[in-house]
Formats: structure tokens, C-alpha cells, sequence
């Protein structure tokens, strides 16, 4: 289930939510647990609260430059597009003599 699927079933149990007793509104807290996968903590603070979904205040910023991420694409080339599980740890190994022969600038 999506971020926005989980927003819209909850926009569609709230009147139910606000409607029910404290009895059921149990039952509700743990249906609406078992569809969406949210803690109670966290379905009681989207029931009481605002059901709109907030933008991110600033977005993330690139975290190395364009020569990093060519770099690390010809390091991968040369070892035929392994996982990043392998790449990362031959990145530097693989880096000098890559730059000795003028596949990329280190």
C-alpha cells in the first residue's frame, strides 16, 4: 500500500471513526492497523489530525558532483555493471589505474 493509498483509506474511515463510541473505535484502530500497517499511536494522531500530506521543506541536495558520478560509472563499466555491494569496495582500488590510463581524472 502506497503513501497516498494509505491517505485516501484513512480519509474514507475517518466519519466512521468520528462517529463510533470508545468500543469501537478500537475495533476501527485495529482494523485500520491491520490494512494499513500503521502503529495506533500513529492512526490516532492521523485521526485526530490533519489527513494532508506535507511537502518536504527544502529538497536533498546532490551529495557528490558530476566528476564523482562519472567515476564511479566508468568504474562500473569496467566491472560490467556488478552490484553496489561489489562496486563500492573496489571503487578506490579500481580508481588509480583507471586514472593512470586516462579513463577518467582522479
Amino acid at each position: 500500500m502506497t503513501i497516498d493509498e494509505r491517505f485516501k483509506y484513512l480519509r474514507l474511515m475517518r466519519p466512521r471513526y468520528v462517529k463510533a463510541d470508545r468500543g469501537e473505535r478500537g475495533v476501527l484502530l485495529t482494523e485500520i492497523d491491520g490494512v494499513t500497517g500503521l502503529h495506533r499511536k500513529t492512526l490516532l494522531r492521523r485521526m485526530n489530525g490533519s489527513l494532508q500530506r506535507k511537502r518536504r521543506r527544502k529538497e536533498r541536495g546532490r551529495t557528490y558532483g558530476h566528476e564523482a558520478d562519472d567515476a564511479i560509472r566508468a568504474v562500473s563499466e569496467s566491472l560490467n555493471h556488478t552490484c553496489a555491494e561489489r562496486l563500492t569496495p573496489n571503487l578506490v582500488y579500481l580508481a588509480k589505474p583507471l586514472g593512470v590510463h586516462g579513463e577518467i581524472q582522479v
